[in-house]
């Protein structure tokens, strides 16, 4: 028996293959419609191609280990924060103007632009320290 070598096109495979399964039933339930049929067609094709990758070749990250040095690894690493660090800011500074232009014009658009960035904002931070005490109780 063959064994999972990428988990992350595992994972698609399984999450396309559902979306396929899920384009199925609303082909059954609602006829024909021409938008079910591509949708299922290009999930089916992706789930093919993501089964296959998962049990033929290494995920990027395992390939990426094998061939990285420290410095590799260090810059990745810095790379990464100031990543997240612009990210953060940005999207800080479109929600501080997105309120900004409620104050003035009092349009509704403006904050829900603002909640959803600040949504976004806490995501980010969730998930930020959930990989934060991941990586500190097994790394």
């Amino acid at each position: 028996m063959k064994y999972i070598k990428d988990k992350r096109a595992f994972a698609t495979g399984v999450i396309t293959a559902a979306g396929a399964l899920l384009c199925l039933g609303a082909l059954a339930v609602q006829g024909m419609q021409m938008w079910f049929v591509i949708a299922l067609l290009l999930f089916a094709a992706w789930s093919a191609v993501s089964w296959f990758a998962a049990f033929t070749r290494k995920g990027a990250a395992e390939q990426a280990a094998e061939y990285a040095d420290e410095r590799d690894r260090y810059l990745a690493q810095r790379s990464g924060h100031a990543a997240l660090l612009i990210t953060s800011y940005l999207l800080y500074g479109a929600c501080m103007l997105a309120l900004v232009l409620y104050g003035i014009y009092k349009y509704t658009v403006f904050i829900t632009v603002a909640v959803t960035l600040c949504g976004a904002l806490l995501a980010m931070l969730a998930v930020f320290l959930g990989a934060n005490l991941w990586f500190e109780r097994r790394g």
